[in-house]
């Protein structure tokens, strides 16, 4: 079973103006010094942006969680996280979202809690939450729900 993440205005001008910046640095010597183009400077400029444009795209994009046989399988661009259900001890609704390791796209989030990870936590921002916590609630009913208002 597979949730998307859900879309928040917020997050979504964030890494739009992040892109921006981004191809704003990138570019920039072609602003200063038009030169530039005629020097055969003009590779060594799109390339990295487009390949930093790409991943930054990459990175808002493609973010999902699925519910697998024996894993939750949390994935955003290039990270990705499988996460035993029985390791699961905590969901925590309203994290805090400027923290810790996080593949979300909005401010309405959880913060799944479990025993091996690298942080202890991830947070998530799927479209369905209830539906979300009722899943695995069903794969694991010993998961403690924490509401942090």
């Amino acid at each position: 079973m597979r949730f998307k993440t859900k879309r928040d205005p917020l997050f979504t001008s964030l890494w739009t103006a992040l892109i921006l910046v981004a191809n704003l640095v990138i570019l920039w010597p072609l602003l200063l010094d038009p030169q530039v183009l005629s020097s055969g400077g003009l590779v060594g400029l799109i390339v990295p942006d487009v390949l930093v444009t790409a991943l930054l795209g990459w990175l808002a994009i493609d973010i999902s969680y699925v519910f697998k046989e024996e894993v939750l399988f949390v994935k955003g661009g290039m990270f990705r996280s499988k996460i035993r259900y029985e390791e699961i001890t905590q969901i925590t609704r309203h994290p805090n979202l400027w923290v810790g390791y996080r593949l979300i796209s909005s401010r309405d989030a959880i913060e799944i809690h479990y025993r091996t990870g690298a942080l202890g936590s991830v947070v998530v921002s799927p479209a369905d939450q209830e539906r979300f916590i009722e899943e695995l609630i069903r794969r694991n009913n010993s998961i403690q729900i924490v509401d942090r208002s």
